[in-house]
């Protein structure tokens, strides 16, 4: 079944007329199909209005977490690109980029689409009869989202500009000034605890992949984490281990006919079989070099491992098969994202697998790291050692704190490797500089070196186009 409905025209912070479209088809609420252009001002007149434009910030998550792992694992120690694909994300993998990126404004004017499709749904939700229960649901929805955007926004800008109502003419646009970071994570904070409140904790049917209120208290925890608010993560981040279940073995989580599982607390859903609705993750991650001996496409050799990540693996860890393919070219190994390529994708390069953005086995050891940074370690150890004994892995015991925090940094290295948390996580503990040094010097490729290690490279700079169209902009220290 697939629903046409109108586009609806937004305003944008970069002032950009994006033309947004939406659908329904198999993964249920996130299909696009153009029909006609109505006004704004007069579009919003019944519940389906309100559905709809929900459903466009539901599709618009798929470019950008199309991309995402660019931004969050690229830069890292994790993942490279090799030669065939520099001139997409040379400069992430080289930490070269600049305020004139490409990539940089395309990722900032995505989140605030999305951004401006909540705006849209909050400010006219209101206005349509409708029941309670589902007035809630969509502002719940609504809130998830604008909290996930300003997540990635404040992690990779810090402090920017916090857009909380629809905009309707240029001269609002103009008039926003970048805030503080801990506005923006206050933002978040707020946003996410009223989501919670109000959402169900599960769906079935057509509405499965919809944010849930596990999903908001997980967020709500990793939140906390990255402003190192650990008393609080510790508390929300309890609640969501006791109601999400025991954790899949890994290699039930990834893979083609295997999205929405228990492990999987929120997603970004993709449609493959040539509607313009898939993800490109095979021709972003295969190496180019295999040509369609490992799926029916070329890839672009995106987010491939690096050698220290494979040797990172413990010996007997059943996670490694899953998550990295191994192929050979000569004498270059690559070590490419696995997880995320199935060998039936099609020649039209639309794959069917969905981005996880958050997982069971994420929180799990974020809820971990919280107890042993308040001084729980044992408590700690026992969360850690969910995910090592599911992996085959000797459990840990007796360790001091310090030993401790460096098993969880290992362990969500491994555990989540390629899926966009590795840079930001070595921001936060405040490691970046040290091992980015270190993994230059092991840094292996035909096109240059790493560019210079340097603090300020833990926030990305503000999109030179912004700044243009908006002078009240400020720039981040270093560019």
């Amino acid at each position: 079944m697939i629903m046409k409905i109108n586009k609806i025209i937004i305003c944008c912070i970069s002032l950009l007329t994006l033309s947004m479209v939406i659908t329904s088809c198999k993964k249920s609420f996130v299909e696009l199909t153009p029909k006609g252009i109505v006004p704004v001002n007069t579009f919003y007149a019944t519940e389906i209005d309100i559905k709809s434009a929900l459903t466009g910030a539901y599709s618009s998550l798929r470019p950008i977490y199309n991309e995402q792992y660019g931004f969050g694992e690229l830069p890292s120690d994790n993942a490279q690109t090799y030669g065939e694909s520099e001139v997409l994300y040379g400069e992430q993998d080289k930490l070269t980029w600049t305020a004139n990126s490409t990539n940089l404004q395309n990722a900032w004017a995505r989140f605030y689409a999305t951004i401006a499709y909540a705006n849209i749904v909050l400010d006219h939700v209101a206005t349509p009869p409708m029941t309670t229960a589902n007035r809630n649901g969509y502002i719940g929805q609504a809130k998830f989202l604008r909290a996930l955007m300003y997540f990635n926004l404040v992690r990779m800008f810090g402090g920017v500009p916090l857009v909380l109502n629809e905009i309707t003419s240029e001269q609002q646009a103009y008039s926003y000034n970048r805030v503080s970071a801990a506005a923006v994570y206050a933002q978040i904070e707020k946003d996410l605890a009223e989501a919670a409140a109000v959402l169900p904790a599960s769906y079935t049917g057509a509405d499965i992949g919809r944010a849930t209120s596990i999903a908001a208290n997980g967020l709500l925890g990793k939140v906390y984490m990255f402003q190192n608010k650990f008393t609080e993560a510790e508390t929300i981040l309890a609640t969501v281990v006791a109601t999400a279940g025991t954790l899949l073995p890994y290699d039930q989580i990834f893979g083609l006919g295997k999205d929405n599982n228990r492990d999987i607390l929120f997603s970004v859903q993709y449609l493959g079989g040539g509607f313009g609705e898939g993800n490109t993750f095979a021709r972003s991650f295969v190496p180019q070099p295999s040509g369609t001996t490992i799926t029916a496409v070329t890839g672009n050799s995106n987010n491939s491992g690096t050698k220290d990540l494979y040797d990172t693996f413990e010996a007997g860890d059943n996670r490694l098969n899953t998550a990295i393919g191994i192929y050979s070219a000569g004498t270059l190994v690559y070590y490419y994202a696995k997880k995320f390529v199935y060998q039936s994708v099609g020649a039209n390069s639309e794959g069917d697998n969905d981005w996880p953005v958050l997982r069971y086995s994420d929180i799990v050891l974020l809820y971990a790291e919280a107890l042993n940074e308040n001084g729980k370690t044992p408590q700690a150890l026992t969360q850690l050692n969910l995910v090592r004994t599911r992996s085959n892995l000797t459990a840990k015991s007796g360790l001091s704190q310090a030993d401790a925090r460096t098993a969880i940094q290992h362990e969500r290295r491994v555990e989540l490797c390629f899926e966009g948390e590795r840079w930001f996580d070595l921001i936060r503990w405040g490691i970046m500089v040290n091992v980015m040094q270190a993994h230059k010097t092991n840094y292996v490729s035909a096109n240059g070196l790493i560019g210079n290690v340097v603090p300020t490279l833990a926030l990305y700079p503000i999109p030179t186009r912004e700044i243009q169209l908006n002078p009240k902009l400020t720039q981040n220290p270093g560019y």
